[in-house]
């Protein structure tokens, strides 16, 4: 009922060539630095619509709140 010796060593075999062949085909996909010779333009940003050019700060300066101040925090009351 087992499988012959000399047939798994021929599966095996087979099945190291596949996996090889398959690990060949995938393509590596990353992004180069092309996009980053022509400046950082925001999206949306052209002749037409040149409001949409203005760079604003992604995450503003907020001053951090210690339990000891006893500051809003932020909490609803």
């Amino acid at each position: 009922m087992g499988m012959s010796k000399t047939i798994k060593v021929i599966f095996s075999l087979a099945l190291v060539v596949f996996l090889a062949l398959a690990a060949t085909k995938i393509e590596a996909r990353y992004i180069d630095y092309g996009a980053l010779h022509h400046g950082d333009p925001s999206f949306g940003c052209s002749k037409l619509h040149p409001q949409f050019c203005k760079k604003q700060e992604a995450n503003p300066y907020k001053r951090g709140c210690e339990t000891e101040e006893r500051c809003d925090r932020g909490l609803k009351k």
